[in-house]
């Protein structure tokens, strides 16, 4: 069970690589934070490690605050799994 940090923010337990896609699969709807990244070409992500993910929290940008200063993390970056619903649709920060 993942550790709930705030409403709707959560950190995950026991954080693994995981491939691009077995990463949609996991946390489609949610926008996440991503350590660890692995780029392929023209900047396309073949994975990472997801350590916290939410689907409304706007806390989870201080998460990725932190992951970026710490240099066992390499690349960090922010990532929505969150479908677009009409052309506005998304994360809105």
């Amino acid at each position: 069970m993942d550790k709930e940090i705030s409403k709707d923010l959560f950190e995950v337990e026991n954080p693994v690589y995981q491939d691009y896609d077995d990463m949609k699969k996991k946390y489609f709807g949610y926008a996440v934070v991503m350590t660890n990244v692995k780029s392929g070409e023209y900047g396309s992500i073949l994975g990472g490690v997801v350590r916290y993910y939410t689907k409304t929290s706007r806390e989870y940008i201080n998460k990725w605050g932190e992951c970026i200063h710490d240099p066992q993390y390499e690349e960090c970056l922010l990532y929505s799994f969150i479908p677009r619903t009409g052309s506005l649709g998304g994360l809105f920060l």
